[in-house]
């Protein structure tokens, strides 16, 4: 009862992708704000960039894989022909009734755009559909599994030629994505920065950054077997929250001069900061885009071994290291979620294989129960979550020699936490995190009396590490890692009426244990023995002192929690396997 209507609607999809991404306007004007080695920022007016269609249409091409990838049908229309390509064929050069023409750019507004869309569509898509898609509904049949095959010929046998439930079946999962990308808004910073060369001598560096998400939106339109209806309208525009702050993370983009820069600078960092931002929009509408069932991969549970759960899909549906998935049972003619785990180990599902030279995937219980028979849903994910933590920091710090009683301090740390073994598709980082974070807090006074003339301001540090996660029983983890750090301390000499500032550099080995809510949710629990590299002590006008900061325990009670953006690590993130398009391509080559 579970592996039945509910596996047939995440069958294979056959989706068009309109490739010209819908641009509400081409100029674009972003404020300036100058800020000065004192930090007073004052605004110098505003810079224009350029944003072209063909490098819009470039940059979605390049990142089509993540909105559409081998787990569709593609359709292609060119012209007066069109291309089919399923998991085991790709029909090409077929005749179209009429020339398909390119759809118009330059929407005024998005209702302008969704109006466009779908008038494009119905008048010069439609006519040609049933066409198409009958044309490759034989090869579609032959690709679904023997589930669904159940599911639609449970009242009938396949006697001759493709039944009509069937046809009407293949038909109706059809659907066309449109893009389009909405006025940008942000801003560009100079920052005139002091930088010491080897000699201590000093100079004048400019660092100019611009930050301006790119808020992309994707339309979907479904095939009724008449003509297209707007089934989905998906939006990337947050500005609230973590996901906001993750979205800002992957939009920015700077680059440091030694001389003022004018306008014409403005163009390369916003070149770099789109190009990101838009890969990053790409990711969370695609994950977005899952919550939908239709669009979440559906398969049954055959193992249900707690440490090596197997399911018969992989690399042909996307299936990434670690995607999560959770275990539905029908339990009074309603579907309960009874359990969820990750997969470790991603199978080779290719369609094109014979069905004995394919693998399943393998996953791990992570928490609740899993049997034989359980449905097992793909969870929408990023692999991307941020954290937030208090942690209690205990160092010693030493002023000419002599014990202050001072170098502790407490932070609230707000970090980011990304799953390696998902963004990099690798099964050796499978459980691998790669963690960041910025931590300000309070410094702890001086308790010895010869210092204490020195009056604690506050404590900052940034973290970068990694840590190994080993799931172990109802939704506890444990992890090993390690990091460095960053850290400095300020205090106000009041007899000198003059600031010290402390800095090191510092190793961090660590050990968490940890309790997961949701796939999305975790509380843990570090201890961590901080131990300074260098330090170093500095009057901010007198110079350098002698100073030195001991190692010490550190202590940190956090909460993770995902993101639908993929943020600084959008660039991390590695695209959609295509080995399985390129098996067929090339199996289709020695066929012919």
């Amino acid at each position: 009862m579970t592996a039945d209507t509910s596996v047939a609607a995440s069958e294979r999809q056959a989706v068009l992708g309109i490739s010209v991404l819908g641009l509400e306007t081409h100029r674009l004007s972003f404020p300036v704000v100058y800020c000065g080695l004192k930090q007073v920022c004052v605004p110098i007016g505003s810079w224009s960039v350029r944003l072209d269609q063909s490098t819009a249409d470039a940059l979605l091409a390049d990142n089509l894989a993540f909105l559409i990838p081998s787990r569709y049908d593609q359709m292609v229309f060119e012209g007066q022909t069109a291309r089919f390509s399923t998991a085991t064929q790709v029909f090409t050069d077929l005749p179209l009734s009429n020339n398909i023409p390119p759809i118009a750019s330059d929407p005024t507004s998005f209702s302008d755009y969704q109006q466009r869309l779908q008038t494009y569509l119905n008048t010069h898509i439609t006519p040609q559909m049933q066409q198409i898609l009958a044309t490759a509904a034989e090869a579609r049949y032959l690709e679904m599994n023997a589930q669904e095959r159940g599911t639609f010929l449970r009242e009938q046998a396949r006697a001759t030629g493709m039944p009509a439930v069937v046809l009407e079946g293949l038909i109706s999962s059809s659907y066309a994505f449109g893009f389009y990308l909405p006025r940008m808004q942000g801003g560009i910073t100079i920052r005139q920065v002091e930088r010491t060369r080897y000699d201590g001598s000093k100079y004048i560096v400019y660092s100019t950054s611009i930050n301006a998400p790119a808020r992309t939106r994707m339309l979907v339109y479904q095939y009724n077997g008449k003509e297209f209806q707007p089934l989905l309208n998906l939006n990337t525009n947050t500005s609230l929250g973590l996901d906001a702050l993750a979205q800002s993370a992957s939009s920015s983009a700077s680059v440091e001069t030694l001389f003022l820069p004018s306008s014409r600078n403005a163009q390369n960092i916003f070149d770099q900061a789109f190009a990101t931002s838009f890969r990053d929009s790409a990711i969370a509408l695609s994950t977005q885009l899952k919550e939908y069932r239709a669009f979440a991969v559906v398969t049954p549970v055959l193992g249900s071994r707690a440490s090596a759960i197997e399911l018969a899909v992989g690399n042909q549906e996307n299936i990434r290291v670690d995607q999560p998935f959770t275990f539905n049972r029908i339990i009074n003619s309603r579907e309960r979620q009874v359990g969820w785990g990750q997969v470790y180990q991603t199978g080779n599902s290719c369609l094109a294989l014979p069905p004995e030279q394919r693998s399943l995937s393998y996953a791990r219980l992570i928490k609740g129960r899993v049997d034989e028979a359980d449905l097992a849903v793909e969870h929408p994910w990023t692999g991307v979550f941020a954290t937030l933590g208090l942690t209690d920091s205990q160092l010693g710090l030493e002023l000419q020699g002599q014990e202050t009683g001072a170098g502790g301090a407490q932070f609230l740390e707000l970090g980011f936490s990304g799953n390696l073994g998902y963004l990099r598709n690798n099964p050796s980082l499978s459980g691998w995190w790669l963690n960041m974070g910025l931590g300000f807090g309070a410094a702890d006074d001086p308790t010895e009396s010869t210092f204490s003339h020195l009056q604690a301001e506050g404590a900052v540090r940034f973290y970068l590490g990694m840590e190994k996660h080993w799931a172990l029983s109802h939704g506890f983890y444990s992890a090993l890692g390690g990091g460095f750090s960053v850290e400095s301390y300020t205090f106000e000499d009041r007899t000198m009426d003059e600031q010290l500032s402390v800095s090191s550099f510092n190793l961090i080995p660590s050990a968490e244990l940890g309790y997961h809510f949701t796939p999305n949710s975790r509380i843990f629990l570090k201890a961590a023995y901080n131990q300074p590299l260098t330090t170093r002590a500095e009057y901010k006008d007198t110079g350098e002192i002698d100073g030195d900061l001991l190692g010490g325990a550190a202590l940190t009670l956090g909460f993770a929690m995902h993101l639908g953006f993929a943020g600084p690590y959008a660039w991390l993130i590695k695209k959609p396997s295509q080995q399985c398009n390129q098996l067929r391509d090339t199996i289709s080559h020695q066929s012919f």
